[in-house]
């Protein structure tokens, strides 16, 4: 089988004569390339419309996760979804080798999804670089997953907005606060380095739910909820 070589995607930084620096997406991975002794690269037009590299990888890695959870070879199951894909979103035929940008975004965001629907453990490396942020972060509260590392395992609801010391937790209308969900280590990490550089490292805000997804995690009964909007309206004709 013939193995295609790896495209890194590359922005312009400076032009200096016949000098010219590019900033790599994936340092990471491009350090791997000149540590194997690569040196020379081909360097082609960068087509804006096209599927990203990253983008074709996290495809394929999920694809992957969900045919070795359900027990079915990778390209029998990548026809399978596919198929399914179109089916629910009108898509004609597509190609991970070459399809825009948009069909590889909204392949993706139907794979998560049926990750968390079907509760199959995947890999949440690199999520933020290819999935909607702030849907992701809906997702991991209501199917409760760390929204870090994906864990499942003591799961707690983490405030963004800092909730003072003294306050009495079960008396907070939970609609007016962004919330995430985080495994212990996570949410123990938030609180040892705090909100901004949590978000900084991450690359994520929390979420302000409605009323039914905040009474469906059980933070706040619907009484709870009625109680609050009735004290608001007393407070408006005050």
């Amino acid at each position: 089988m013939e193995i295609k070589p790896r495209i890194y995607e590359s922005h312009l930084q400076a032009v200096r004569d016949n000098l010219i620096t590019l900033k790599i997406n994936d340092y990471e991975a491009f350090k791997n390339e000149l540590k194997r002794g690569n040196i020379a690269f081909d360097v082609i037009p960068h087509e804006p419309y096209q599927l990203s590299d990253v983008q074709r990888r996290k495809a394929y890695a999920m694809i992957h996760d969900i045919a070795d959870y359900e027990g079915y070879p990778d390209d029998i199951k990548k026809i399978t979804l596919k198929e399914q894909f179109k089916a629910i979103t009108g898509y004609s035929d597509f190609s991970l080798s070459n399809c825009k940008k948009d069909v590889a975004t909204a392949f993706i965001a139907f794979l998560v999804e049926y990750c968390f629907k079907f509760d199959i453990p995947f890999r949440f490396k690199d999520l933020t670089n290819t999935f909607d942020t702030e849907r992701q972060v809906y997702l991991c509260l209501v199917h409760k997953r760390c929204t870090v590392c994906g864990a499942e395992e003591n799961i707690e609801i983490n405030h963004e907005d800092t909730v003072g010391q003294g306050m009495n937790r079960n008396h907070i209308d939970h609609r007016g606060h962004r919330l995430e969900a985080l495994c212990h280590f996570h949410h123990f990490e938030f609180h040892q380095i705090g909100a901004e550089n949590f978000a900084k490292k991450y690359h994520f805000h929390g979420i302000r739910l409605k009323s039914e997804d905040i009474v469906s995690l059980k933070l706040m009964s619907w009484k709870q909820i009625h109680e609050f909007d009735e004290e608001y309206r007393r407070q408006k004709t005050c």
